[in-house]
């Protein structure tokens, strides 16, 4: 193996220890290593992103695996060893293009630089191992308890069946397995969707059109970096997932309209909902996170957005030096804290931190967010309230709950909205008649996604 193939994977050692044993988060810690390796190539960041997302993505899996071959709990290994072992298990098992001398080999020579002699052996011994009954490894996986198959922890996967039955389950938990798309957003107070795919085109770019939004373009990028792109830096675009695109179309802001966006950050929702009413809307855009509100302004600086403000505050907490009277917006957008359990393609950390006791711990937060919202509606003004995961009580029973409390709400029927759009299912269109969409990421291409549409009763 080359050097460079050895530094690659060296890279992506260090990268998944962070995570694993400092608690870092997946996409940050690849953004800031890609920064200051300054000499990989497009190449190797390709190989380095596949299996640095791959393996957290299949921890759980991985450690069954381990754990059979030490014949013992994989907490009781070094920290080091565990980390290789896992890289070095995922390319046995599952890259299709390592050769597994290529796995063992780097593997041991990684680990033989940072512990003892005895770690190097054990190392050797497992990953030749694995790699000798790697069929028989992987069958095993395909008839595995739900945690092992699901690559989740076993009260998540639990859930999971339980929320979908056994069969949509295998099916939701395979989709989170497959490679997140790149989806762009054209930015439509400045180029039109064809116009932004030719340009693309010139830049190595291909596109296909996207199936819910009249805005989305996915991108085929091959390891080119967003701002290395023209069309990017001149504010032609934003990416956004077609899931989230569909929150601000089923929004459907207009002209003037006086528009509230709640834990805005990072701003891709408010940029759409200016692109949508031609930025001649008045927009707020407020967070708690004083930080990730300064990418609010940075995104609608590059888009050349003027109709957004922001401001820093509590979406849980009445607040008139920021939000003014109450009863004053025409829409309010509530994109609530939630357990991003449709995000799992794209942040497969979550799988090692998420648990049921976390996830309860925010429907009271979400509560609070969905009754402060709706102080700042108008009467005839809309409420929306939308999340990134597929967990019905975080999703359709809070909108219940809050209905029950607030008989001055109904839901708002989104029926004429997704009308246009043939890869609308059956059962969107029966949602859309309840103000209610469901995106599930093993039908519907894209993350999965809840947005829910209420309107104040005059």
């Amino acid at each position: 193996m080359s050097r460079e193939g050895f530094l690659a994977r060296k890279i992506c050692f260090e990268m998944l220890f962070d995570v694993f044993e400092r608690g870092g988060y997946a996409q940050l810690v690849l953004k800031q290593r890609f920064k200051s390796e300054t000499g990989l190539s497009s190449r190797d960041k390709s190989f380095i992103t596949a299996v640095f997302y791959e393996v957290i993505a299949r921890t759980f899996t991985l450690d069954h695996i381990i754990g059979l071959k030490i014949k013992g709990n994989i907490r009781s290994l070094d920290p080091l060893v565990r980390t290789v072992l896992r890289m070095g298990v995922w390319q046995i098992l599952f890259s299709g293009s390592v050769p597994d001398h290529a796995a063992v080999n780097t593997s041991v020579e990684i680990i033989s630089k940072r512990v003892g002699h005895g770690a190097k052996a054990l190392v050797n011994a497992v990953l030749r191992a694995v790699a000798g009954e790697a069929d028989f490894l992987k069958a095993g996986i395909r008839t595995a308890k739900p945690d092992v198959r699901f690559s989740m922890s076993s009260e998540i996967a639990g859930l999971l069946i339980k929320w979908y039955g056994k069969d949509k389950a295998e099916s939701i938990a395979a989709a989170f397995f497959e490679e997140a798309k790149v989806t762009a957003r054209v930015n439509t107070l400045r180029c039109s969707r064809d116009r932004l795919q030719e340009l693309l085109e010139e830049e190595e770019v291909e596109s296909d059109i996207g199936l819910y939004s009249d805005q989305a373009l996915t991108l085929r990028l091959q390891g080119t970096p967003l701002d290395a792109l023209k069309a990017y830096r001149d504010g032609l675009f934003m990416i956004q997932d077609e899931a989230a695109m569909l929150a601000g179309i089923i929004t459907d802001p207009k002209p003037e309209d006086r528009i509230l966006d709640l834990c805005a950050a990072p701003g891709g929702k408010s940029c759409h909902l200016a692109e949508l009413s031609n930025d001649d809307a008045e927009i707020l855009a407020t967070d708690i996170n004083e930080s990730r509100l300064e990418l609010v302004k940075q995104n609608a600086k590059r888009l050349g957005i003027r109709s957004i403000r922001t401001g820093i505050a509590d979406a849980r907490e009445p607040d008139s030096s920021v939000f003014g009277p109450e009863e004053s917006f025409d829409l309010v957008l509530a994109d609530v804290p939630c357990s991003g359990l449709g995000l799992l393609k794209r942040k497969p950390d979550i799988r090692l931190t998420i648990s049921y006791e976390r996830i309860r711990a925010l429907y009271p937060i979400q509560d609070e967010i969905l009754r402060n919202a709706a102080r700042y509606v108008k009467k005839g003004g809309c409420l929306m309230y939308c999340t990134c995961t597929i967990n019905p009580d975080e999703n359709e029973n809070r909108v219940a709950a809050f209905l029950a409390e607030r008989s001055d709400f109904r839901i708002e029927p989104i029926t004429e909205i997704i009308a246009s759009k043939p890869a609308f299912s059956e059962r969107h269109r029966n949602e859309a008649k309840e103000g209610r969409l469901l995106l599930l990421p093993d039908e519907d291409g894209c993350d999965g996604f809840f947005i829910s549409k209420m309107r104040r009763i005059v």
